[in-house]
C-alpha cells in the first residue's frame, strides 16, 4: 500500500531541494505520518467492530491528512462524554411513568421480553394503555393536528427531518397558534437531518414564544462537532396525555404518502394513550436537555406538573431506546429477544437492511428452528446504489438460513416494524442498519402481548407486499464484478 506521505516524497523528488517549499511540503508529510499512526493507535485502543476498526486503519495510513479530517468530523468520544454527563445528570430524577416496580413481585405473564424490559429498569413497562396503528400519512397528520389544536398545557415534537415544505409551513403554523394561546411549545430536530431548514422558517414560532433547537448542531459552539452522531426519533408529546412514535418524519412525502408523482411512500406511527406517554416524554426531556441543558421535568415547570396518563386501555407497552451514549442498547435487546422467544413467524420492515451480525444471527436461528422469517424492504428503483449494493452482500447469507426477503418494486418503504408470532410488536425509528445499532439515537415502543395491533400491522404489510418481489437465489448476481462492488459497498455499512 502506497502511504499519503510516500506519495509526498515522490513529489518532492521533482522539486528542486533549495526551494522552500520543498522543506514545508516535507514537513507536511512528516507530520502526518506521525499522526496517522498517534489515531491508529487511538482507533485500536477504542475498540470497536472489526470491521469499523479496519476501515478507519486502512483511511487513516493511506491518506493520512484526509483521514484524520474524517475522523474528527466523524468522531464520537469527545461528544459522547458530555452527552452521558448530561444523561447522568438529568436521570437523578426518575422516569414519573407508572411501571410495574419490583420484579421479583412480578408474575411473568408475557415471558422473557417484559422481564428483560424490566431488568432496564422498573419503569420501562406500563400497563393500562391504548396503542394505536396509524399506516398512512393522512392519519397520523390528521391525529397530530387535532392533538395539537386541543392542547393546554405543552407540544414537545422532535424529529430527525422537518422540510419547509408544505407539510412543515402547515406544521409550524398548528405549533405557532398553539404557542400565541400559551401552550409552550418545544420543537427539537436534528441538525443534520434538517439541514435545509432555516432560522427564519422558524422565526415566527419563536416571536409567538416557542422554542425550536438542533441537536448536535454541525456547527457547535465551544465543541467539536460531528456529522455522525445523529438523532433519529420522532416523538410528538401533547400536555402528557397522548404521544406519538414511528417513522414518519415532518416533510410531504411522509404526509402525502406520495413519492413523485406515480410512487407510494409507505410509512408507520402509532399513538399511544396512558401511562407509558410519560416515559415517551421522559425521553423526550433527556434529549431537550442533552439539546439546551434545560430541565423541562424540573420541579415547578408545566410539564412536571402534567399528572400521569390515566388507564384507558388493555395494552402492555415498553418505550425503548438506544444511542451510542448508551451501555446497553435496549431497543436491540429487545428485538433479538422478541426474535428468540418467536414460535411461528417474525415480519420485519426497514427501509434498509444492512444488519449487525448478531441480529443476522438471531434471524438465521430463528429460522434453523422452523420459524418463517421474512424481511420487507426497498429495490433497486428507489433505493440509493450504495445502500442498495450494500444490504445484496448479505443476501445470499439471508437466503441460505432460510430467510425470506421481499423488495419492493416501485413504492419506497420508510416503516420500521417487526412483528413476531402475531402478537409481539416493535414498532419506532430504527433501521436494520449498522448506523442505527451503533451511531443514532433511536426509540421505540415494545407490546409483547398485543394481538389486536399486530393483525392490523400484518394486514397493513400483506397489502403492501403486492407490490413487491421475493428475493429468490436465482435473483443473486453470478457477475463477479457486480459481487466485487457490492462486497466494496459492504465495507462502508459501519457508518452509511
Amino acid at each position: 500500500m502506497v502511504s499519503g506521505g510516500d506519495m509526498v516524497l515522490f513529489v518532492l523528488q521533482q522539486v528542486q531541494p533549495e526551494t522552500p517549499w520543498h522543506w514545508i511540503a516535507l514537513a507536511i508529510a512528516a507530520v502526518g505520518e506521525v499522526l496517522s499512526v498517534v489515531f491508529v493507535l487511538r482507533v485500536l485502543a477504542r475498540g470497536g467492530s472489526p470491521s469499523s476498526t479496519v476501515l478507519w486503519v486502512v483511511v487513516i495510513l493511506a491518506a493520512p491528512w484526509f483521514g484524520l479530517l474524517a475522523y474528527y468530523l466523524f468522531p464520537r468520544r469527545l461528544q459522547l462524554k458530555r452527552l452521558r454527563r448530561l444523561k447522568e445528570r438529568q436521570a437523578q430524577r426518575p422516569s414519573r411513568a407508572r411501571g410495574f416496580g419490583d420484579l421479583s413481585r412480578r408474575n411473568d405473564a408475557d415471558g422473557t421480553l417484559t422481564r428483560l424490559l424490566l431488568r432496564f429498569d422498573d419503569d420501562a413497562v406500563t400497563d393500562g394503555n391504548a396503542v394505536t396503528w396509524l399506516p398512512s400519512g393522512r392519519d397520523f397528520f390528521d391525529a397530530a393536528a387535532a392533538a395539537i389544536a386541543r392542547a393546554r398545557r405543552f407540544v414537545h415534537c422532535q424529529t430527525y427531518i422537518f422540510r419547509a415544505d408544505a407539510t412543515g409551513r402547515r406544521f409550524l403554523e398548528l405549533l405557532t397558534a398553539a404557542a400565541a394561546r400559551g401552550v409552550e411549545i418545544r420543537l427539537l430536530f436534528d441538525s443534520f437531518g434538517s439541514l435545509g431548514l432555516k432560522n427564519a422558517e422558524l422565526q415566527a414560532l419563536r416571536t409567538a414564544g416557542g422554542r425550536a433547537e438542533a441537536f448536535l448542531p454541525l456547527l457547535w459552539r465551544r465543541r467539536p462537532f460531528t456529522v455522525n452522531l445523529r438523532n433519529h426519533r420522532k416523538i410528538l408529546v401533547v400536555d402528557g396525555e397522548v404521544a406519538f412514535t414511528g417513522g414518519r418524519n415532518i416533510g410531504d412525502e411522509y404526509a402525502t404518502d406520495r413519492l413523485g408523482r406515480t410512487r407510494q411512500w409507505l410509512d408507520a406511527m402509532v399513538r399511544i394513550d396512558g401511562p407509558a406517554v410519560a416515559r415517551m416524554h421522559h425521553l423526550f426531556a433527556e434529549d431537550w436537555y442533552n439539546a439546551t441543558e434545560e430541565d423541562v421535568l424540573a420541579e415547578g415547570r408545566v410539564a412536571a406538573l402534567t399528572p400521569v396518563a390515566p388507564v384507558c386501555g388493555q395494552d402492555r407497552v415498553g418505550v425503548v431506546r438506544s444511542g451510542p451514549d448508551r451501555d446497553v442498547p435496549e431497543l436491540w435487546y429487545a428485538m433479538v429477544q422478541a426474535i428468540a422467544d418467536a414460535r411461528s413467524t417474525v415480519d420485519i420492515s426497514s427501509p434498509y437492511v444492512v444488519p449487525p451480525p448478531a441480529f443476522v444471527l438471531a434471524m438465521s436461528v430463528a429460522a434453523a428452528r422452523g420459524v418463517r422469517v421474512r424481511v420487507h424492504t426497498n429495490g433497486a428503483k428507489v433505493e440509493a446504489p450504495i445502500l442498495y449494493h450494500a444490504q445484496r452482500s448479505y443476501y445470499r447469507e439471508l437466503l441460505t438460513a432460510g430467510i425470506e426477503v421481499y423488495e419492493t418494486l416501485e413504492d419506497y418503504n420508510h416503516a420500521k416494524v417487526c412483528v413476531v408470532d402475531g402478537r409481539t410488536v416493535l414498532v419506532g425509528s430504527a433501521n436494520l442498519d449498522m448506523r442505527s445499532a451503533h451511531l443514532n439515537f433511536e426509540a421505540a415502543v415494545v407490546l409483547p402481548e398485543s394481538p389486536a395491533l399486530a393483525l392490523a400491522i400484518l394486514e397493513t404489510l400483506g397489502q403492501r407486499c403486492v407490490a413487491c418481489r421475493r428475493i429468490r437465489e436465482e435473483d443473486l448476481s453470478r457477475d463477479p464484478i457486480r459481487k466485487t462492488i457490492e462486497g466494496l459497498c459492504r465495507l462502508l455499512s459501519p457508518v452509511l
